[in-house]
């Protein structure tokens, strides 16, 4: 129970880690990407709008996605060090 504890804590830390970066970096890059070459609109600025917002929510799944997938191989990797660590080192017995 204690590795698939471990495990799920390494998933869910890397998905908010991988949320939270994209929400920082997302907005950015697609206002840079969105912005015109000559100061003018050139496009329908609604509908811009709502491909932006829903590039930004597609851009934060992705970002969860890959947080959590490498939270869980992180998480795996950590839990099966301990797990061997553990068999290595017997605990002492009862007296």
């Amino acid at each position: 129970m204690n590795f698939v504890r471990a495990v799920l804590n390494f998933v869910v830390g890397g998905a908010l880690l991988g949320v939270l970066l994209t929400t920082l970096v997302a907005p950015r890059v697609m206002t840079w990407d969105n912005t015109p070459a000559m100061g003018k609109a050139l496009c329908d600025c609604a509908e811009t709008t709502r491909q932006t917002a829903a590039r930004l929510v597609n851009a934060q799944l992705m970002g969860t996605g890959v947080g959590a997938g490498l939270g869980l191989v992180a998480g795996l990797v950590f839990a099966a060090v301990r797990r061997k660590k553990a068999a290595d080192n017997p605990a002492a017995p009862a007296a």
